[in-house]
């Protein structure tokens, strides 16, 4: 965890340029828990695939993953990913993600769903240009 802090930190224009924006998301947990409190969006230029990167991601995976993008009429983003294995009892749970990004006021609302579990999984934040240094 301590990783995405410093990597989110350095991110803030002291890497090495990328061909990539990324979002870096400070996000309010508004439910039960499950949300990081920083969460890092990517959109590759030139065709490559959206990614995103938070504490738990860093936990089960150790590097970004893929990212689902659709653009809703209202100009906003839904922006959803899954990340599985994460520690819970009594067994490892699989969290499916979803967020409204508001590009116009640099938004994000966020919420989360667990398989048989009725825990509010929810959070909202401001997003400002950085760079994830990955």
């Amino acid at each position: 965890m301590k990783r995405l802090f410093l990597a989110c930190a350095v991110a803030m224009g002291l890497g090495a340029p990328v061909s990539a924006l990324d979002l870096v998301c400070n996000v309010k947990d508004t439910g039960d828990g499950f949300i990081s409190p920083v969460i890092v969006f990517r959109f590759p230029d030139g065709g490559g695939s959206p990614e995103v990167f938070d504490v738990f991601i860093e936990e089960t995976k150790g590097a970004p993953i893929p990212l689902r993008v659709r653009q809703r009429n209202d100009g906003r983003y839904v922006l959803t990913w899954r990340v599985s294995n994460l520690p819970a009892r009594p067994r490892p749970a699989t969290i499916g993600y979803r967020a409204v990004l508001n590009e116009a006021r640099t938004q994000v609302t966020i919420s989360g769903s667990i398989r048989g579990v009725l825990n509010s999984i929810n959070g909202r934040g401001q997003c400002q240009p950085g760079k994830l240094n990955q």
